[in-house]
């Protein structure tokens, strides 16, 4: 049975570190979503920029000449609050009602609202007036149109404004005449007005067309290069940082050493991602095959001497952790050292070690624990024999020999919780303890969520873990933390699927994967 801690309880976990792998972890996970966003909304901008109808844009410039200024107002913050104003009436309902009149197709002034800009430039005095259409004539004609308004209309309201500051001064005259010691007063009065009348002749002159529109040869929208990349940058961005909210929100384990730290137990092996998932593949990769040696060794030295028989428990926390194949690529590496391995397909649920090698069901696990639920006390040896494939035998080469059996979950059971938790699956794994198998290892559910393994973890040696970095979030890792803490388990240790790897030219070689054929293909 697992050996419970020796010093009780481990210490609780500690404050989580932030680093920078871990978003750096986050992006990896979420890399086909960054990359879906990314693709998904530079294609809709640059389609939908394609599809729009091309629009021309013509500007007309406009410069302020401050030393023509009708009131004489020089200084800078003058100018520029004129040139402010004058912007903002450029685009008013009366300059847009006159300008329309002369435009070809322009009913009324509503109709250029949304095809004329104006802006004032930083470094200099000018204003620029521009016209946008999908015909570049009329856009030219635009610009031109409103600026030739605008100056109409301001025109005439500043001439407006000097005659009737004129008429008020004159009033002020005739209401001082008559007035004892008036006469400076009329004087200043005057002089005023004789301001004005040099302001009159003037207006106008302060603000000038400096560059006509004209037709442009390339229309100014839509621009799909540009807009492909301003949205390919824009998605990135947005995609990042859905990204790295979605790991805010539900926070993930940054590597094998976190995970370690956080469970408090040691990592045997980072075995990283390899491709082929898709497949069975009939070869491991040079990385895999180390990987899986060294889990081999570690094992092995982890286990007393003294036991004739090793019965060990692979689960991890979750479902599609990895643990099946873990456990099927173990019981090959422990038989290839020349161990009698025998593989056991306790997870009646979802099984999958069958696949592994290409086994039918048929007879198994369920099927033997079925019969000794009945009466313990009698173990079946034929059936036993019917649910046990040879998978791997007489392994050549060394001067000790290793075979590899497996048994298959079997006929799907009613009621799988009870069967493996229950008497008839002790009684069966105190039979398999009288026969010739140095290693056991037994394909278990996950922890979480299912009782199996915490039912299982009683009859077992040991318990070993396999955990899948990209699938455990830190709130998982203490859901299995309080498990083991419950049960008083101290497993071996931890596989950690999807650790980084690195490239050496030891991990070159490609070896035989899993399935019994390998054999034949690799002697030929």
């Amino acid at each position: 049975m697992a050996s419970a801690p020796s010093a009780g309880r481990r210490e609780p976990m500690g404050e989580e570190r932030i680093e920078v792998r871990r978003y750096l972890d986050a992006l990896s996970r979420s890399r086909w979503t960054i990359a879906a966003v990314v693709l998904l909304m530079t294609g809709v901008v640059v389609l939908a920029s394609l599809l729009l109808p091309d629009t021309y844009r013509s500007t007309t410039r406009l410069v302020f000449e401050q030393s023509t200024a009708p009131f004489g107002e020089t200084d800078e913050a003058s100018t520029l609050r004129r040139l402010t104003t004058t912007e903002t009436l450029l685009t008013s309902q009366q300059v847009l009602d006159e300008a329309a009149r002369t435009v070809p197709g322009v009913e009324d002034g509503d109709d250029l609202a949304g095809k004329v800009t104006s802006s004032v430039e930083d470094d200099a005095n000018i204003i620029n007036i521009s016209g946008s259409d999908e015909d570049p004539e009329i856009a030219a004609r635009i610009a031109n149109a409103v600026a030739a308004a605008f100056l109409t209309e301001r025109e005439r309201v500043d001439r407006e404004r000097l005659a009737q500051a004129r008429s008020q001064l004159e009033q002020e005259i005739l209401a001082l005449e008559g007035a004892p010691n008036a006469g400076v007063q009329i004087g200043a009065i005057r002089e005023r007005i004789s301001e004005l009348a040099v302001g009159e002749a003037s207006v106008g002159a302060d603000l000038t067309v400096a560059e006509r529109a004209e037709p442009s040869s390339a229309p100014a929208s839509p621009r799909p290069v540009r807009n492909g990349v301003l949205a390919f940058f824009g998605s990135l961005f947005l995609a990042i940082l859905i990204a790295l909210g979605r790991d805010q929100l539900t926070p993930r384990v940054s590597g094998p050493r976190e995970l370690g730290r956080l469970l408090d137990l040691p990592v045997l092996i980072g075995i990283p991602f390899v491709g082929g998932r898709r497949r069975r593949r009939r070869v491991l990769s040079g990385v895999e095959l180390e990987a899986y040696q060294t889990l081999r060794s570690s094992i092995e030295l982890s286990m007393p001497s003294d036991r004739v028989q090793h019965q060990i428990l692979v689960t991890g926390a979750l479902h599609a952790e990895g643990k099946t194949t873990a456990t099927a690529r173990l019981g090959r590496a422990l038989a290839q050292a020349g161990h009698r391995v025998l593989l056991v397909s306790a997870d009646l649920r979802v099984p999958k070690l069958h696949d592994m090698f290409g086994l039918p069901l048929g007879v198994g696990l369920a099927d033997i624990l079925v019969v000794l639920d009945w009466d313990t006390k009698t173990f079946d040896d034929d059936l036993m024999d019917q649910a046990t494939h040879e998978v791997i035998g007489a392994v050549q080469g060394t001067a000790r020999r290793g075979e590899l059996h497996v048994i298959t979950s079997g006929t799907k059971a009613k009621d799988p919780g009870r069967l493996v938790a229950g008497p008839a699956m002790k009684a069966f794994l105190d039979h398999v303890r009288t026969l010739d198998y140095d290693y056991v290892l037994i394909d278990a559910p996950p922890l979480l969520g299912i009782a199996d393994s915490q039912a299982l973890a009683r009859f077992v040696d040991e318990v070993l873990l396999v955990n899948r970095l990209d699938r455990l979030t830190l709130e998982r890792v203490d859901e299995l933390r309080d498990v083991l803490d419950r049960l008083h388990l101290r497993p071996l240790g931890i596989v950690v699927i999807g650790a980084r790897g690195e490239i050496s030219p030891y991990y070159m070689q490609r070896r035989p994967g899993l399935y019994a054929e390998d054999e034949a293909q690799t002697a030929s």
